[in-house]
């Protein structure tokens, strides 16, 4: 299994300097009260543009490196999965991907934009609890209308926000994410842990209570742990990547280690030649 490694925050308490000309900029990309408004109104939240490219572009060409890399033991816990479309298998997601085995990228993501941000949604300082790029190359599945809470989180605390980082183009024909999008869903589980909530792909019906999310590579959606959401499965001939960093609130306490002790204990990371069909729901 892959060993734990410590994440830390880049430069935390540093001040963020703004020039003149980058003050609007700057003012949209950092989640504020307006922000918040929305995201405990709907659930989620999108603010375009909060990464800027040269960050993507970096980050863009590692997740290419990762996805060449060679069969071996690896510091980050590698999913394989046979196509449902073609049969053939694919590198699905890489989880554990921010640590000490990863500085750069640790540097580039883990900002004090995305501290201050997950400071004001969850009203006090974030704690990453899990992380994880999902490559939805071509041929990968859907995946299900879900709460993300009911993958077993609450044996860990009540209540997460994910930053979701878009790397690719997110469109409709590329699997982009749909989120319920009208606020109409309690903050517990809506139906049994480790089931999606529809067998159904979308649109998910009535369609028009969801929002289908096109996004542009820099963005970020902001999304707590009980809003129901999904993707198709991706059908075009691009790929659709985008990482997902998840928080818990500082007081609820630091479950990195544990989660990730306890998700390989039942769900380890796997092989090309050993890629699974689609048996399970796993977030």
């Amino acid at each position: 299994m892959p060993e734990i490694f410590r994440v830390r925050w880049s430069n935390p308490g540093a001040p963020v300097k703004i020039t003149g000309g980058q003050a609007m900029r700057m003012a949209d990309m950092i989640c504020d009260e307006r922000h918040k408004i929305t995201f405990d109104k709907l659930g989620f939240v999108v603010i375009p543009g909060f990464f800027p490219v040269e960050t993507i572009r970096v980050v863009s060409d590692w997740l290419d490196a990762l996805q060449q890399q060679p069969p071996g033991p690896a510091p980050e816990a590698r999913y394989f999965e046979r196509s449902s479309i073609t049969g053939e298998p694919l590198l699905v997601r890489v989880e554990y991907i921010l640590g000490d085995h990863n500085p750069e990228i640790t540097r580039l993501l883990l900002t004090n934009d995305v501290r201050a941000s997950l400071t004001t949604l969850l009203g006090e300082p974030p704690v990453l609890f899990k992380e994880k790029v999902n490559y939805k190359v071509p041929g990968s599945r859907p995946d299900k209308l879900h709460q993300d809470q009911a993958a077993g989180w609450n044996a860990y605390t009540n209540f997460f926000v994910t930053l979701c980082i878009v790397i690719d183009e997110n469109r409709r024909d590329n699997a982009a994410l749909s989120f319920l999008g009208n606020g109409k869903f309690p903050r517990a589980l809506m139906g049994p842990e480790w089931k999606p909530l529809t067998d159904q792909d979308p649109p998910y019906q009535p369609e028009e209570d969801y929002t289908l999310v096109v996004a542009q590579p820099g963005d970020a959606i902001f999304f707590n742990s009980f809003i129901p959401h999904g993707s198709p499965a991706n059908r075009s001939s691009a790929c659709r990547r985008n990482i997902y960093l998840t928080f818990n609130g500082q007081s609820a306490g630091d479950h990195r280690d544990r989660y990730y002790q306890d998700k390989w204990r039942t769900y380890p990371p796997n092989r090309l030649e050993e890629a699974r069909a689609e048996t399970s729901y796993r977030v």
